[in-house]
């Protein structure tokens, strides 16, 4: 029952800071020496997408409306077409990485550490731009890259925001609502492996890692409003050292 409480801790704080919860969550069942838990994976990555709607329930609605009022004009109808065609590349670059045997080797997530900690030092610079049509789809494609563990989605996607001009809270609010129809699709694709729930760690899996998961996106978006971001790659390069010791 600990160890549900602890993955669940670090997937409601990693899947949203710039340090990979995929990457955390391998080392951890390497250093706990448990089997992954399909059924509680599932459930975790819910409470998750759950905790996101809920914290970014108006820009979520802006965006629906925005696309149902068929304005070309309007922005949050751009918005809404910009997150589509991002999540068509994401799902493409998904579809072509999916091999198992690679993406839970030990040397590809530490690659993947270190890639993160390498965007995210780059994405000191403080933007002005606005998301257009082709940062969307650059977004998007690195979104799906992120699909390595080690590789931070939310670290990969706000910092290429960042790097290419984007001022803080677009970047912020772009990669998260990128994020829905990301987690969604992941989460739909093993639905069906779902077998012999245990109750228990599941209620406690989803109630920890919500509440956890509201806390961490209220203090990174403080983070990110104080441009602060670039300071995670100290924490990602220390992760990326000690993934070398683990075996």
């Amino acid at each position: 029952m600990k160890d549900i409480f602890i993955l669940s801790v670090v997937q409601g704080i990693c899947e949203w800071f710039p340090v990979s919860s995929s990457g955390h969550l391998f080392l951890l069942h390497r250093i706990l020496g448990i089997g992954q838990d399909i059924n509680l994976d599932i459930f975790l990555h819910f409470s998750s997408l759950l905790a996101l709607i809920i914290f970014f329930k108006k820009e979520i609605l802006n965006v629906l409306k925005g696309f149902l009022s068929f304005d070309v004009k309007n922005e949050n109808f751009k918005m809404s077409w910009y997150i589509i065609s991002a999540s068509i590349i994401t799902g493409i670059i998904g579809f072509l990485i999916k091999d198992k045997e690679f993406l839970e080797n030990k040397n590809v997530v530490s690659a993947g550490f270190l890639i993160t900690t390498i965007l995210i030092f780059l994405s000191g610079k403080k933007g002005e731009k606005k998301v257009s049509f082709t940062s969307s789809l650059i977004i998007g494609f690195l979104q799906g890259i992120a699909l390595i563990p080690g590789i931070s989605r939310s670290g990969t996607t706000i910092s290429v925001a960042k790097i290419l001009g984007i001022k803080n809270e677009d970047a912020f609010n772009f990669s998260f609502l990128l994020a829905v129809p990301a987690i969604i699709g992941v989460t739909l694709l093993k639905i069906d492996q779902i077998k012999n729930i245990r109750v228990d760690y599941i209620i406690i899996g989803f109630l920890t890692t919500f509440s956890v998961s509201i806390i961490t996106l209220y203090f990174l978006k403080k983070i990110m409003l104080k441009n602060r971001f670039q300071y995670f790659c100290i924490y990602t390069f220390m992760v990326f050292l000690f993934s070398l010791l683990i075996n």
